[in-house]
């Protein structure tokens, strides 16, 4: 069918969704087809993933339409959580809860979150006890947790270990198992924490890291990575990136009356700057921000396109999930089934019109079936002469000057560039 697009969605337990989408459709609209098929009521922290086509990762951006973001077949996605909740008190929902779990037994096994054997073997007894439930003699014998796997290169006595664990949580409930789990991940060093390779010279590497506590640098390779700054997001007053160069504005931490600092990086590929330019100004929405910037209107005057988190800030979500009396809403319906058991799904989609404001906030009544087993901040693009231009208003607290840690540079005025202004007020 020429004006449908095959969209092909891997969830977090490995199941496929395909859905039928047209080529009309923009971002928010297959989002909001995954959010359903997934049940998830606190969807904004969640994302789909793609591997564009010079071969880096971007999250999908609900204002686009798709066939702009992912241009050529195949159109693969991957259904991801895309902002960590520091806490697992934050999130709301058991089926939120849930997911989380899901991804992060994914970071586990992929080495995202390295941890000692007796850490990990707790970490996998409890997402034993959240699949199985209670231990059970009868029902499980040696073997059951053979096809567990949960870190890449397991010693031998890490079953055995993991067997035992699992035995002395008794009639701990999944729920119960999920929050604890979530808990103890978020002890680790790098929980939540999105990694990006950047140079500071020709010769220095090092790693960014941004997360709900803010910009972080990194030396090393993982797992053996050395923390060497971090930039909360209180600080962060300004981020810029023009071309291959990256700037961060931060604000004293112990002398606000002094200009700000600017720290300068390089990428070795535009696009992945910019990539990291928007994950920065998205983060610092979500985890600062009471809400997000209003959509720009069109003027005649003012022919701008701006980048800009569109979905609910991590406080909306945590108000949303209460009445006006203080009383807690009531949990959507969840049933949980084994997500061992890979699945595949074929959902047709229907017409869609032009995204509206209100559309990207809906919310849809969900009934999952699943396993048992930020402050001020906005960034706008001009319409100018250079091809691809990016620009933004500025509310700089502050000249920036060279960080004393990592050098900088300024940043030249020409080619494509962008600029994001945050208010570091503390709220």
């Amino acid at each position: 069918m020429p004006d449908i697009i095959l969209c092909r969605v891997e969830l977090l337990d490995e199941s496929v969704l395909t859905l039928d989408v047209s080529k009309k459709a923009f971002g928010h609209h297959l989002l909001e087809l995954v959010f359903r098929h997934v049940s998830v009521r606190e969807k904004d922290y969640f994302g789909l993933q793609f591997e564009n086509e010079k071969g880096l990762k971007e999250w999908v951006d609900a204002l686009k339409p798709i066939k702009k973001q992912l241009k050529d077949a195949p159109h693969a996605f991957k259904f991801l959580v895309k902002f960590y909740a520091a806490k697992p008190d934050h999130l709301q929902d058991e089926a939120t809860r849930y997911l989380y779990c899901l991804q992060l037994r994914k970071d586990l096994l992929n080495g995202l979150l390295p941890c000692s054997v007796d850490t990990a073997a707790l970490l996998a007894s409890l997402a034993v006890q959240s699949e199985y439930g209670e231990y059970d003699a009868d029902e499980h014998d040696d073997e059951y947790l053979q096809s567990f796997s949960m870190l890449h290169n397991e010693p031998p006595e890490f079953v055995d270990k993991v067997s035992k664990l699992h035995i002395t949580h008794g009639k701990m409930l999944p729920t119960e198992a999920d929050f604890l789990f979530i808990m103890e991940c978020s002890k680790l060093s790098f929980f939540g924490v999105h990694f990006y390779d950047v140079m500071l010279d020709k010769d220095q590497r090092i790693k960014i890291g941004i997360s709900f506590e803010g910009i972080m640098l990194y030396e090393g390779t993982l797992p053996h990575l050395e923390l060497k700054v971090l930039h909360s997001w209180f600080r962060v007053t300004e981020v810029y990136f023009n071309r291959k160069k990256l700037g961060i504005s931060v604000a004293p931490e112990h002398a606000p009356s002094k200009a700000n600092d600017t720290v300068m990086f390089r990428f070795e590929r535009e696009s992945q700057c910019k990539i990291v330019w928007k994950t920065i100004v998205e983060h610092h929405t979500f985890f600062r921000r009471h809400k997000p910037d209003e959509l720009p209107k069109d003027s005649l005057f003012n022919r701008t396109m701006s980048h800009r988190y569109s979905g609910r800030t991590q406080k909306q979500l945590i108000r949303d999930a209460y009445n006006p009396d203080g009383s807690k809403k009531p949990e959507a319906e969840f049933v949980r089934t084994s997500s061992l058991t890979r699945q595949h799904f074929r959902v047709a989609a229907p017409q869609f019109s032009s995204p509206s404001s209100s559309s990207l906030h809906s919310r849809s009544k969900m009934t999952r079936e699943r396993s048992a087993s930020p402050q001020k901040m906005s960034s706008t693009a001009s319409s100018s002469s250079l091809p691809g231009a990016m620009r933004a208003t500025s509310m700089s607290n502050g000249s920036g000057s060279p960080s004393p840690a990592y050098p900088s540079s300024p940043c030249p005025s020409s080619g494509s560039e962008g600029r994001a202004t945050l208010n570091a007020t503390l709220i």
